[in-house]
């Protein structure tokens, strides 16, 4: 177990102390989940990052087409809002860059 001395605005600390009594935890225990918490954020941020790397967009696209053209099984269907939106939803596209987006004017202008 180590230890280390935190440094924290009193504000801060008098709501973190109010969040503590409030889950019934000491002080140490709230640093620690908090801590915790988001260590297992970042974690999983470059979990996925490094996964959707490796992604193979047309493959999955292949695969998805292969998905039967079925009616959605009773409590599974869409609310008519939701339907509407994803009827006129379009593939995402990446956005661009401000350096692709600066290269891009500039071949135009040549």
């Amino acid at each position: 177990m180590s230890n280390y001395a935190l440094r924290i605005p009193n504000s801060l600390f008098d709501y973190a102390k109010r969040c503590a009594e409030e889950e019934s935890v000491s002080m140490n225990q709230f640093f620690v989940m908090a801590i915790a918490e988001k260590v297992s954020a970042l974690k999983t941020e470059a979990y996925f990052r490094e996964h959707a790397g490796r992604a193979d967009v047309s493959r999955a696209r292949e695969i998805l087409k292969r998905v039967p053209n079925v009616p959605p099984t009773s409590g599974d269907e869409l609310d008519a809002a939701h339907a509407a939106r994803v009827s006129t939803a379009k593939y995402p596209t990446r956005k661009k860059t401000a350096a692709a987006s600066s290269r891009s004017k500039a071949r135009k202008m040549r």
